[in-house]
């Protein structure tokens, strides 16, 4: 699915800048998802192989189906989350059919209790809203889950099965 609605204009306060990500940001992206991986999950058997094959993904979805925004401290990044489009069939609660998936949240560890992980969610709900998206969704780390309810995110009836 082609990306076609526009990312808003980025805001600045000074010491921080929430901004859309660009294709040169794309070495932050991935060094924030893999340290975002590592700290959710045990260590991955081949580091390498993670790196490579998350290096791609991002290459292929970035700018099509994957947006991201940048949270820059005094002109660094220091934090990112990103949205992943998914297309559904249209129901009675999503005449669309457009969900949003949020991924890839993570703050440097120097950058934490800033307020930066809240304004990147911020900016990724009002994309979705405004791409006129009925169900935004996301999976939550230990840490995280506060923000994430105390921004209206609740628990859903999915359920998953992951094949051995």
């Amino acid at each position: 699915m082609a990306h076609h609605f526009r990312m808003t204009a980025p805001r600045d306060s000074g010491r921080v800048s929430i901004r859309p990500a660009e294709r040169a940001d794309l070495p932050a992206i991935l060094e924030f998802r893999l340290a975002m991986l590592e700290a959710v999950f045990p260590a991955p058997a081949d580091l390498d192989a993670l790196r490579r094959d998350n290096a791609a993904w991002l290459e292929e979805h970035f700018e099509r189906d994957f947006l991201a925004w940048m949270a820059d401290l005094d002109g660094r990044p220091a934090a990112s989350a990103g949205l992943l489009w998914f297309p559904h069939p249209p129901g009675p609660t999503n005449s669309k059919g457009l969900e949003a998936y949020i991924l890839n949240v993570f703050t440097r560890p120097d950058a934490r209790r800033m307020g930066l992980a809240r304004a990147l969610m911020e900016r990724l709900v009002e994309e979705a809203r405004r791409a006129g998206v009925r169900r935004i969704w996301l999976r939550a780390s230990d840490e995280g889950r506060h923000l994430y309810e105390d921004m209206g995110f609740r628990p859903s009836n999915y359920l998953q099965l992951t094949p051995d």
